[in-house]
């Protein structure tokens, strides 16, 4: 008997295989984390980041010193800009590095 596969077309697999592979495919997933610790202190601030420069024009409007105090700033928010991106770039690699090597033991 040839060893039946995930590829072989439906009708050639029983159907007691079908439907428990359709109840596996509808069970949930305990395996995915929940947000908490520093994920979750991190979220929450990128979150106030984006609703602090999305507050910054209209307060700008409505107090117009203010919008000096905002640029001057942003001006010093935009020289970590090179920053960030080194760091996010060496995240990456770091990422790529431990996930290929994690594939690699299996």
């Amino acid at each position: 008997m040839p060893q039946q596969t995930a590829t072989m077309a439906a009708y050639a697999r029983p159907a007691q295989a079908r439907v428990e592979w359709t109840e596996h495919c509808l069970e949930p997933d305990e395996s995915a984390p929940t947000l908490s610790g520093w994920r979750a202190r991190l979220a929450v601030a990128i979150v106030a980041t984006v609703l602090a420069l999305l507050a910054l024009p209209v307060l700008a409007v409505l107090d117009p010193p203010l919008a000096g105090r905002a640029a001057g700033w942003l001006g010093r928010l935009a020289a970590l800009v090179p920053a960030m991106t080194a760091v996010r770039a060496l995240v990456v690699v770091v990422a790529v590095v431990v996930v290929s090597k994690s594939d690699g033991r299996q």
